[in-house]
């Protein structure tokens, strides 16, 4: 748990550099050199991603200067590491000279000269790190034996929560406060788009100037605000002709005259069993006032998705196709993280997204009356 946010965000902004898409910046050419104190006879590595392949560079260093050229269309993130890779560096390498200052078995800390981009990410990453004090607390409650596997979930997931709101707040304001810099697209596809929240997404994209909306980076998050306009609040919701768990056919127009709150979980994902509990808990206040879920699963296990269900009392219709984030309701409704969720008016019409915890309570006391 020591690198609970830092390491996902690192590993969103990896793959974000890898989406195959059309190249919207000139490609230039970039420098990487360096010292390394205390290294002597090893190999210096140099990581990237780029059309979703691994792409590894190495060179032999005598007495711990290196050097590593190429070209990028883009600012983009590497990684910068002695083997074994546990001695690592992350850095925004873009178009021009970066000077590396470091020491063998610290690359962590190492010094990065010559990129805008990075001081930014620096920026960024000290902000980012006071949220490790949530994972100590999922720790505690881990090892407390004194507490139900019930009362942890619980726990954690108001944790987790926390952790969410936590780093939604941090980028929100780093966009704000660097509306120029490159890294705040970076941020907000990261944090907001890989986690499918479209209204931060927005919200935090009009803050850009129009330099940074023109970059490879604002026009990715361009593109996946013009394709979620098909699911967007004010938008009828997309028909679903899926099977239950049962093997029955279900279409979601069949709830007509019910709210309804689409919800895609799967039963591997931590993070929707966390919020099981408390949709069991909604379910059972307003199934009685015209309320229905449908949990849409991205399973490719049937076993391992039918289990949840029982273990976790999920006691509304389940659906599945079986075929994971490919699925053609996965696609349909643009999902690309879960938990996601839509909640949808008696029309069929979505009203609200990604509601969880006391907002989805707080919207369904508003809307159902």
């Amino acid at each position: 748990m020591k690198n609970f946010g830092n390491a996902l965000l690192w590993l969103l902004l990896i793959c974000s550099s890898a989406l195959g898409q059309k190249q919207y910046e000139q490609i230039q050419k970039y420098q990487i050199s360096g010292k390394i104190e205390g290294l002597k006879k090893r190999k210096v590595f140099l990581k990237s991603y780029f059309h979703e392949k691994e792409i590894i560079d190495s060179v032999f260093s005598q007495d711990g200067n290196f050097r590593f050229q190429g070209k990028l269309a883009y600012p983009q993130t590497f990684t910068l590491y002695l083997s074994p890779m546990t001695d690592e560096r992350k850095i925004v390498v873009q178009a021009g000279n970066m000077q590396v200052t470091a020491k063998a078995g610290d690359l962590e800390h190492a010094q990065i000269q010559g990129s805008s981009a990075n001081d930014d990410m620096d920026i960024y990453q000290e902000q980012i790190k006071l949220g490790r004090k949530f994972a100590k607390g999922v720790s505690a409650v881990e090892s407390d034996n004194t507490l139900t596997s019930t009362e942890k979930q619980r726990k954690i997931y108001a944790i987790f929560t926390k952790v969410e709101s936590f780093y939604d707040s941090v980028t929100t304001e780093f966009v704000k406060s660097h509306p120029n810099s490159i890294v705040s697209a970076m941020v907000i596809q990261s944090r907001f788009i890989q986690a499918n929240n479209e209204a931060k997404a927005r919200e935090s994209f009009e803050v850009l100037t129009d330099v940074v909306k023109k970059s490879f980076y604002g026009k990715t998050i361009q593109s996946y605000l013009f394709a979620n306009e098909k699911v967007s609040v004010g938008k009828i919701a997309p028909e679903i002709t899926i099977q239950d768990v049962n093997g029955n056919p279900f279409q979601l127009s069949s709830l007509q005259g019910k709210f309804v709150l689409i919800d895609f979980w799967a039963s591997w994902s931590g993070p929707c069993r966390q919020e099981n509990p408390n949709l069991v808990q909604m379910y059972q206040a307003f199934k009685e006032k015209d309320f229905e879920i449908v949990g849409v699963s991205i399973d490719d296990n049937t076993k391992s998705w039918t289990k949840a269900i029982e273990t976790d009392s999920l006691q509304w219709k389940q659906v599945s196709d079986g075929n994971g984030m490919e699925g053609e309701v996965a696609k349909r409704y643009l999902i690309s993280a879960i938990p996601t969720n839509f909640l949808l008016d008696k029309r069929g019409k979505i009203i609200a997204k990604n509601l969880r915890g006391e907002e989805l309570k707080k919207a369904l006391d508003y809307f159902i009356k």
